[in-house]
């Protein structure tokens, strides 16, 4: 799909691809320490990332955001069902959800392109798309930490509801959910 943004710049969005792998790993390594240190659901290692792209679809939908360059400029992932630890979390706050119907959710955009619309318009792009699979709630991936005021900001503005607070290595946090 192609987007044009405000700023008047054209990006693709698509699923991840077997030949992604060697601008994926790029990518993810070029986030900046903080952006690496909020997006988390896998290493960045090469290994990873091949063996990631080397098994698609698996137990996830990848999507990415690339430049008229064919450059990664986001990538979100939604994982089928839920992880263990936020299962055990919402299940402390007796909230259950369906597992084929649920999707974990983990975004990341390119430190260059935050704050240009590319996380609104492919936020939308990858809940079209995930509607249409029968996805009924999204989880975010590990809760977003408390100290990120712009996502959570993006979130509530996408309206997630926050749950409630965990303590998870060293950071407080928060659990946040959508239903679609």
């Amino acid at each position: 799909m192609i987007f044009q943004l405000k700023n008047n710049q054209i990006i693709f969005f698509r699923l991840l691809e077997q030949k992604d792998a060697g601008s994926l790993y790029q990518y993810l390594n070029n986030l900046s320490a903080e952006s690496q240190s909020r997006f988390g659901p896998h290493l960045f290692d090469k290994l990873t990332i091949e063996t990631i792209c080397n098994n698609l679809p698996g137990d996830a939908y990848r999507f990415i955001a690339e430049d008229v360059s064919q450059n990664i400029i986001a990538y979100m992932i939604v994982k089928k069902g839920m992880i263990e630890a936020d299962k055990s979390r919402y299940k402390l706050l007796n909230i259950f959800f369906d597992e084929v119907k649920t999707g974990t959710y983990a975004p990341s955009v390119a430190d260059s392109w935050q704050n240009v619309g590319v996380g609104n318009a492919m936020f939308h792009y990858v809940m079209e798309d995930i509607k249409n699979i029968g996805f009924k709630y999204l989880v975010l991936w590990g809760g977003v930490q408390k100290t990120n005021q712009r996502a959570i900001h993006f979130y509530r503005k996408h309206s997630f509801k926050q749950t409630g607070t965990f303590w998870h290595d060293g950071k407080d946090n928060l659990d946040m959910y959508l239903e679609l």
